[in-house]
């Protein structure tokens, strides 16, 4: 799909000095950027079972941690 965005000339310059194809890199940061919410929304679910004391200790949710970073 395509996708217009506007950027200030200067930083276009910058990206096309530095990068070949803009778009590659713009998709790795969104992916990048994806992963690290899901991995923050990961932590906020993790710490709403804390507080619930559902009986999750930290062993358990490192695991449910890890095993979610290897699913995806």
């Amino acid at each position: 799909m395509k996708v217009s965005i506007s950027l200030p000339d200067e930083l276009v310059s910058y990206l096309d000095a530095k990068v070949n194809n803009r778009s590659g890199l713009i998709e790795s940061l969104l992916q990048q950027w994806r992963k690290q919410q899901q991995v923050e929304e990961m932590a906020q679910a993790c710490l709403l079972l804390d507080e619930q004391n559902l009986g999750w200790d930290e062993e358990c949710q490192q695991a449910a941690i890890t095993d979610w970073e290897a699913s995806g």
